[in-house]
């Protein structure tokens, strides 16, 4: 694989999104070097994120199908990646992927229900 290796990213909307793709679908394409969250936005798909890290889970999603790298991750666990938890601002696809973006809420609880810490957000 290299930098110039792409991936076919499909991107789920859930009906009660805040975002004006609300209920639709989009398959952007993304390097092997970039993150989801980057190649959306390139897209001109502004997924909610905050840190950029991989500390603060407002970029939460669920990893429906494929396989991303969170190598980067400043805050990402086992048991994170045991539910299918990504964070988009981080996650390198490493195969075709389809993901449901937008999970923050649903993250949030499965740390809580781990005993894990929510993750730390600058604007709250």
């Amino acid at each position: 694989m290299t930098e110039s290796t792409t991936w076919d990213v499909e991107l789920r909307v859930p009906d009660d999104a805040e975002l004006a793709l609300a209920g639709e679908s989009r398959t952007i394409e993304v390097r092997a070097d970039q993150s989801i969250l980057s190649a959306a936005r390139a897209a001109d798909i502004w997924l909610s994120a905050d840190c950029q890290q991989g500390w603060c889970i407002t970029c939460g999603a669920t990893l429906l199908s494929g396989e991303v790298d969170h190598s980067r991750a400043k805050r990402y666990y086992p048991e994170d990646e045991a539910a299918n938890f990504v964070l988009t601002c981080v996650a390198r696809p490493r195969a075709d992927c389809v993901i449901e973006v937008e999970r923050y809420g649903e993250l949030l609880q499965h740390r809580a229900d781990h005993d894990r810490p929510p993750g730390r957000s600058k604007l709250g």
